[in-house]
């Protein structure tokens, strides 16, 4: 069946270096910390990192453990402070770390644009608050090479949860059989399209081991490979 959708996750596929710019982040907002609240920087940052994995706990596969805004108000007030007026200041803070990192995949750009030449959609899928997922692709200078954005705010869940991927296929206007899933996490985006019915290429782009699963799908070292791969499952 002819492919009429590519969609790709955001953060580390479509361009690298978000852990460098995530570490960077929670470092800038214990600087913060420490020239604004009278903590230490050290303890600031090992707090805030905290709170993002306490709020994993607390709100399993939810949007709203990616809102730095949350995280660092609960920082804070684990340390007694006021968070009001901080905690937007850390979320700028951390994101201005991010953007900071942010490189395009060599041939990510030009391929989007093939695809879309091509009469193929082009979606990007992913989890995350939507207003940063929309500023990251303006910044990246992708913004206009793709036909449309799904986040789990929108779609109210985190991969590899079944909604998200629901959502993508609603606004490309195709069937799982008609669409595939790009993503560098294994389990939120290979095995989460699969959940649903779509064929996955995994960008192998992280140092993991290689895996097995009891389904088909493709596995590509970087965009150029993936990108070969995708032309071929297009044209077959």
């Amino acid at each position: 069946m002819k492919r009429k959708a590519v969609f790709f996750d955001l953060d580390d596929t479509l361009y690298s270096g978000f852990p460098e710019g995530d570490a960077e982040g929670f470092v800038r907002c214990g600087q913060y910390a420490a020239a604004n609240c009278g903590v230490s920087a050290e303890a600031f940052t090992a707090r805030i990192r905290q709170a993002r994995e306490d709020l994993k706990v607390v709100l399993p596969r939810e949007p709203e453990i990616h809102d730095r805004t949350l995280v660092a108000q609960q920082a804070l007030e684990a340390f007694g402070i006021n968070p009001i007026p901080h905690a937007e200041a850390m979320h700028d803070l951390y994101w201005s770390a991010v953007f900071d990192h942010m490189i395009v995949r060599p041939g990510a750009a030009d391929f989007l644009t093939e695809l879309r030449e091509r009469g193929v959609k082009v979606g990007v899928c992913t989890n995350m608050l939507v207003g940063i997922q929309m500023r990251k692709l303006c910044r990246l200078g992708l913004a206009d090479k793709v036909d449309f954005l799904v986040t789990s705010e929108e779609a109210g869940r985190d991969k590899p949860d079944s909604p998200i991927f629901e959502l993508a296929l609603k606004k490309a206007g195709c069937t799982p059989a008609e669409a595939l899933m790009v993503g560098d996490n294994f389990t939120h985006d290979i095995i989460g399209a699969h959940r649903v019915g779509i064929d996955g290429l995994w960008l192998h782009v992280h140092d993991e081991p290689s895996v097995t699963a009891d389904f088909p799908f493709l596995e590509a070292a970087d965009f150029y490979q993936a990108a070969d791969l995708i032309r071929s499952a297009l044209d077959n």
